[in-house]
């Protein structure tokens, strides 16, 4: 396998740049040139290339299927990851007085999804975090018999915390609630633990490498009963008596998916393979710890846990002017990503020890 870190020639604009943004936008890969003009000699050939599509797709469902530990049929490409989250939670059997459980600081999307459920008597329990630390303990406490889904990002998009999954799931086992995990900040960089879930999302291009679509995966041997709220053309077959819904994860998938995402996202995942998801993880983990060193010794309120075990490529601290912050970086040739009162630096593949060194170097720079 190729040595890390990945030649940064092997990606669009980073010639005089150090990107340390990959946890809100990545840069392309040179690989994806070819993908796109493939994609648009097939979209010239009319029904035949209208086929060759959908092969395509088919091929990134089984890639994505390999990266999170399930079969190809339970996979199904969305929009985004909201979209795959708002199609689970359509899916669950809600009836009044039941509930479900999610950290005060997980994303949004999944907070907004499940706090619609009020409206037809069902409680979201949002369970407090210790600092900017979430706590499984405190979780798996808030569940009880009602409880009928556990929201939770493997990754945390705003800390970077990364949650033990397996710990998660083993306490569910055999109880009558589904975990839904959002991989959105593991899937590319670190592995993804399907196989443990009853449901994971992502989007596809944080990590992933690819533009913005989405993933859903299904397991169903451990949740069999997932009908999503919608129905389209391609979710469903035709029968005599009307339709049917498919019998796999398909049945997510209204209408046509990104067909030119699926092609770029071909391309990522053949070039992060060529390297392995557990080389880069390796590769990653040491460049976010040293991140969260750095800052500490910086005096920085660091939002992101000092246990290399929960840390993957993300490292966050409170910051309140993160305008400024970003502007100064950039101006001094580094990206980084400042939202929600806190600067969030993130490692992949093609980010060196001396990059990471460099930025820590000019921080006090960047705080003005």
């Amino acid at each position: 396998m190729p040595i890390l870190p990945a030649p940064k020639e092997d990606f669009i604009g980073l010639d005089d740049i150090v990107h340390l943004a990959t946890g809100g936008q990545p840069p392309l890969l040179q690989a994806h040139r070819a993908a796109f003009e493939h994609f648009a000699r097939d979209k010239a050939r009319g029904m035949e290339g209208y086929r060759v599509h959908w092969a395509v797709v088919d091929e990134v469902r089984t890639q994505l299927a390999s990266l999170v530990n399930l079969a190809p049929q339970n996979i199904a490409l969305t929009g985004n990851a909201s979209e795959a989250i708002s199609k689970v939670v359509s899916s669950i059997d809600w009836q009044s007085g039941d509930n479900a459980v999610v950290a005060a600081l997980d994303y949004a999307s999944g907070r907004y999804a499940l706090a619609r459920l009020a409206d037809i008597g069902v409680t979201v329990r949002t369970v407090p975090c210790d600092g900017w630390t979430i706590g499984i303990d405190s979780l798996l406490s808030a569940c009880d018999s009602k409880t009928r889904l556990v929201y939770v990002s493997q990754v945390n998009a705003l800390t970077g915390q990364h949650l033990d999954i397996a710990k998660i799931s083993n306490a569910l086992s055999g109880t009558p609630t589904a975990l839904l995990v959002d991989a959105s900040h593991a899937l590319g960089v670190v592995p993804v633990p399907g196989d443990l879930c009853d449901f994971v999302v992502s989007s596809c291009y944080k990590f992933l490498l690819g533009v913005h679509d989405g993933v859903l995966g299904w397991n169903r041997a451990r949740w069999p009963d997932f009908v999503p709220s919608g129905v389209g053309w391609h979710s469903a077959t035709s029968t005599v008596a009307g339709f049917a819904i498919k019998d796999d994860a398909q049945r997510a998938e209204y209408g046509n998916v990104g067909h030119l995402g699926a092609y770029l996202l071909k391309a990522s995942i053949d070039y992060l393979n060529s390297f392995g998801i557990e080389a880069i993880t390796d590769h990653v983990r040491p460049l976010a710890s040293c991140l969260v060193d750095g800052m500490a010794q910086a005096g920085l309120p660091v939002m992101t846990p000092s246990d290399p075990v929960q840390q993957a490529a993300n490292a966050a601290f409170e910051w309140a002017d993160t305008e400024s912050f970003v502007t100064r970086a950039q101006k001094d040739g580094f990206l980084v990503w400042g939202d929600n009162g806190r600067i969030r630096v993130s490692a992949h593949l093609f980010t060196a020890k001396a990059d990471i060194d460099a930025f820590l170097d000019r921080l006090p720079r960047f705080l003005g």
